[in-house]
C-alpha cells in the first residue's frame, strides 16, 4: 500500500494534485472518484486535502 497526498490545484474547481513516492500527478476529481470511490473526495471537499491509501492496481490506473 502506498499513501497519496491529495490537494486541490489552486485556481481550479475540479483538478486534484496527487503526491506519491516523490512524483506529482494532476487529474480530475471525477477520475479520482472512479479509481478510489466517491468517498475519496469527502476530505477534499471538507478540509481541502486528503490522504488516500492505494494498492498497486490503483497506482497503475493513475499512470
Amino acid at each position: 500500500m502506498h499513501e497519496l497526498s491529495c490537494t486541490w490545484v489552486p485556481g481550479t474547481i475540479n483538478l486534484v494534485r496527487l503526491k506519491v513516492s516523490g512524483r506529482t500527478l494532476e487529474l480530475t476529481s471525477t477520475r479520482l472518484a472512479r479509481i478510489f470511490g466517491p468517498q475519496a473526495l469527502n476530505d477534499l471537499y471538507l478540509k481541502g486535502r486528503a490522504v488516500l491509501k492505494a494498492d498497486s492496481e490503483q497506482l497503475a490506473l493513475l499512470a
